[in-house]
C-alpha cells in the first residue's frame, strides 16, 4: 500500500503529535473534502463557509489527541467535532449581531435535531466514500469498462449500454462485472484506510 493511501488509524497516530507538519497536512487532504461536503449540505452560508471550514480543521487539530478508537468510530467522533464546531460558530454569531432568518432556523435545527444532521453524516460518509473508490476505479480500468458499469449502475439496460459503446452485450456484461467485483473492493479498502 502506497504512503498515499495509509491506514487512517497509523494517520491519526502520527496527526496526534503537533510536530509532524506532514501528517498533519495529510489528514487534512484526507478529510477537508469531507468537512466541506458536510458544511455544504448544513445549508452553510458562502460567507461563513472558509471560516467555518478552518474553525473545524483547528477544532480537530486541538481535539484529536482526545480521539478514542474504543468508545466510538472514527466518522462518528469527526462527526460531533463538525457539528458542535458548527453549533459554537452559529451560537457565536448569534451573540455578536443579530441572527438572520436561516441562520435561526439552523441554529434551531442543530439544538433539536441531532438526528438529523447525523443521518446527513452518515449520507456524506457514504458519498465521500463512493466518490474515492470510483477515483480509484478510474484510473485502473478503461473509460468504456467504466462508463458500462456506471451506465449499469443507473439502470441503463446492457443492449442499450452496448448500441452507445460500439460493444457486444456479452462484453459490456465482461467489463461491468469485472468493474463492479473491483469496486466493492475498493469500497472497502476506503472504509478500511479512513476507519481503521
Amino acid at each position: 500500500m502506497t504512503e498515499r493511501w495509509m491506514t487512517r488509524k497509523s494517520l491519526i497516530l502520527r496527526a496526534r503529535d503537533a510536530s509532524d507538519e506532514q501528517a498533519w497536512d495529510e489528514f487534512v487532504k484526507y478529510y477537508e473534502r469531507f468537512i466541506f461536503h458536510v458544511l455544504h449540505r448544513m445549508n452553510v452560508s458562502t460567507s461563513d463557509f472558509d471560516d467555518l471550514v478552518q474553525t473545524v480543521l483547528l477544532k480537530l487539530r486541538k481535539s484529536i489527541t482526545s480521539y478514542d478508537a474504543s468508545k466510538a468510530r472514527f466518522r462518528t467522533w469527526l462527526g460531533v467535532v463538525v457539528r458542535n464546531a458548527v453549533y459554537d460558530h452559529f451560537a457565536e454569531t448569534q451573540r455578536r449581531r443579530e441572527l438572520q432568518d436561516q441562520e435561526l432556523e439552523l441554529l434551531q435545527r442543530l439544538e433539536g435535531s441531532a438526528s438529523e444532521i447525523e443521518q446527513r453524516i452518515e449520507q456524506e460518509w457514504a458519498a465521500y466514500v463512493t466518490g474515492l473508490a470510483m477515483e480509484r476505479i478510474e484510473k485502473l480500468f478503461s473509460a468504456e469498462a467504466v462508463k458500462s458499469f456506471t451506465m449499469s449502475h443507473a439502470g441503463t439496460s446492457a443492449n442499450e449500454i452496448a448500441a452507445e459503446l460500439n460493444l457486444t452485450v456479452d462484453s459490456v456484461y465482461t467489463l461491468k462485472s469485472r468493474v463492479k467485483a473491483r469496486f466493492i473492493a475498493e469500497i472497502k479498502a476506503v472504509i478500511s484506510e479512513l476507519e481503521g
